[in-house]
């Protein structure tokens, strides 16, 4: 009878390791890559959409290339806005934990349209503020989302971790 050798469980170690190691590879990549200067038409984009929902919420903007005109301020609509940094660390904190290449495909494509549909609203929120009461923009830019966007990283790694081992532990019980 032939025995199967199964391989080791992973380790906390190893996926802190690869976690590191992809941060760096992607850093170091969209660094020299100059990634920034090809990334217009996502802010343009963005922009375009962020104008479009608050004039919907009845906020006065109107929208030129990546700035947005309200009554009281114009914002420019950069790279760091688009929420890159953000996708990025989500995939690859997705990417780098040991879990089979399905699940971590799927659970970076949901991370991803979640965390852009959070980045509208937010872009779509603070042109709100930024029309109607512009004392408070300063807050909600650099406070406000930049913790709620940390907490959103951990609750999305949070729950997809948790729904890859149920996976694990439902395909063991078979």
């Amino acid at each position: 009878m032939a025995q199967s050798i199964a391989s080791p469980p992973p380790t906390f170690t190893g996926f802190a390791l690869r976690l590191f190691l992809y941060l760096f590879l992607v850093s170091l990549a969209f660094s020299l890559g100059q990634v920034h200067e090809y990334m217009e038409p996502v802010q343009t984009a963005l922009a375009g959409s962020a104008a479009a929902g608050a004039r919907v919420l009845g906020a006065e903007a109107d929208v030129q290339g990546t700035i947005i005109r309200t009554n009281h301020a114009a914002l420019d609509i950069n790279h760091e806005c688009t929420g890159i940094f953000v996708l990025l660390v989500y995939t690859v904190f997705v990417l780098a934990y040991p879990a089979p290449w399905r699940s971590r495909l799927y659970g970076a494509a949901t991370g991803w349209i979640a965390l852009n549909v959070v980045n509208v609203v937010r872009l779509v929120f603070l042109t709100l503020v930024a029309s109607r009461y512009p004392e408070w923009f300063a807050y909600f830019h650099e406070y406000f989302f930049q913790g709620l966007f940390i907490a959103l990283l951990a609750i999305l790694a949070s729950i997809w971790t948790e729904q890859v081992r149920r996976a694990t532990l439902a395909g063991l019980s078979d």
